[in-house]
């Protein structure tokens, strides 16, 4: 499973889930993309996807996310052989394994499953409604990065209509430091203006 921030496998299941959701419609930038597809899902692969490739790829993504949403097993059939590699020195160098596939867009959809299977239950999918958003989540998170700022901001906003005259208060502190710092008295008193109604 992956632990804290900036883990391999957690960079990797960000990317993918960054990509499940990008938009594909036109190929501006597909080639940024298709090396960082190679780069994060097959870069023992003999040859990058071409677009229509790349495109099938995220369709199992994206289809495989909403099974797993609507707690059904993602599947995703194909034909191939697992092959086990040797290491430099046979058996007594780290082995490594690689899934031959006769699509190579299907490699790219396995290792995609296996990393999120690596993930384990940091993904998560973000609870605030109308959302429904894939991420991977840091200790107890609920929400996706962008809804976890809307709540927030809707937490704060509501602190601040609650205790208004704290608020104005904490403002004229932070002014009155101001000022002292900027005229060189420690002792500068500034009255307040009375508010108007």
């Amino acid at each position: 499973m992956a632990s804290g921030r900036g883990s391999p496998v957690r960079d990797k299941a960000e990317w993918l889930l960054r990509f499940a959701v990008m938009s594909l419609a036109t190929p501006r930038d597909f080639r940024r993309l298709r090396l960082e597809a190679h780069r994060w899902l097959d870069p023992d692969g003999a040859r990058r996807l071409e677009w229509g490739e790349l495109r099938a790829v995220q369709a199992h993504l994206q289809g495989g996310l909403q099974a797993l949403r609507q707690k059904q097993p993602w599947e995703h059939g194909v034909q191939g052989t697992h092959v086990l590699l040797p290491g430099a020195k046979g058996l007594h160098g780290p082995l490594s394994r690689r899934v031959e596939t006769q699509g190579p867009s299907d490699r790219y959809v396995i290792n995609a499953m296996d990393v999120l299977t690596e993930v384990g239950d940091r993904l998560r999918t973000c609870k605030r409604p109308g959302c429904g958003r894939a991420f991977i989540a840091v200790k107890r998170q609920e929400h996706c990065i962008d809804c976890a700022k809307a709540v927030q901001n809707a937490r704060v906003a509501s602190w601040r209509k609650r205790n208004a005259q704290r608020v104005r208060d904490l403002a004229h502190e932070t002014y009155v430091r101001r000022k002292r710092r900027e005229v060189g008295h420690r002792n500068l008193k500034i009255v307040r203006r009375p508010r108007k109604r």
